[in-house]
């Protein structure tokens, strides 16, 4: 399953640390930055992705990508 937002102008610091948090904790991430299209941030998340133990994060250690 995948998600893509726009990432209107002008956020403040703690509402790109929710992003963040929020973004880590999918299998993959990332941040588009596009003239025509402004910015888009997209998460995906594997079916086949094991639940995760207690305390752990899904998407930790996994690259983030983008351009």
């Amino acid at each position: 399953m995948s998600v893509e937002t726009q990432v209107p102008d002008g956020q403040s610091e703690e509402s790109w640390q929710g992003l963040l948090r929020l973004l880590e904790e999918a299998d993959w991430f990332g941040l588009v930055d596009s003239s025509e299209r402004g910015r888009t941030a997209w998460a995906a998340i594997s079916k086949e992705a094991p639940e995760t133990a207690s305390g752990a994060v899904r998407g930790q250690g996994q690259p983030a990508t983008g351009s």
